[in-house]
């Protein structure tokens, strides 16, 4: 392994690049794409479910180790996590502006759907009950009643989120896409 992997700190970084960076470039695209933030919010969540069922045991190792880099090995690993949570935040604020949220501190809002999201791995079997699509309806349905403003009417996410799909067929919202394209490591 260390003719491959000059440490294990090394190995750490690997796994860590392996997780967030397919899910950081997908959660781009879906923030930018041209659609309502609740839409864009959803997508997102499946996507993070995604990568969380594909890679449950690099997710394993993400969420508890991480801690465990120093330096110059930690820092871009803070800054990708740093970066996701804009992202997220970012779509919570557009939803609250567009009016279907209610105002809510976002670090707190950010913080609540990733809590909803980043703990499935400890649970889920990818072959079990539920698949991330299910999951993410479950979710974001969660959110959407929660975070939902007064009065408003809760919107058909789910119907919109499907239309999107069927006009989007080349949006993949599987970061294993990628996964499967990075680099072997020499």
């Amino acid at each position: 392994l260390y003719y491959y992997i000059r440490s294990k700190e090394n190995l750490l970084v690997e796994i860590q690049a392996r997780v967030m960076g397919p899910l950081l470039s997908r959660a781009r695209q879906i923030a930018e794409l041209d659609t309502d933030p609740l839409v864009r919010l959803r997508l997102l969540s499946e996507s993070l479910l995604t990568t969380i069922f594909r890679r449950l045991d690099h997710i394993w190792v993400y969420e508890h180790d991480y801690r465990s880099l120093t330096g110059e090995c930690l820092q871009p690993v803070l800054d990708q996590r740093a970066e996701f949570e804009r992202l997220v935040a970012g779509l919570i604020a557009e939803a609250a502006e567009h009016g279907d949220f209610r105002s809510l501190p976002p670090r707190l809002a950010t913080l609540q759907f990733l809590n909803l999201h980043n703990h499935t791995y400890q649970w889920v079997k990818p072959d079990g009950r539920w698949d991330p699509a299910q999951l993410s309806r479950e979710y974001c349905g969660t959110l959407l009643r929660g975070f939902g403003a007064p009065g408003a009417a809760l919107p058909d996410m789910e119907a919109r989120t499907e239309a999107f799909k069927r006009a989007r067929p080349d949006l993949p919202l599987d970061p294993e896409a990628e996964w499967r394209s990075a680099p072997v490591l020499d």
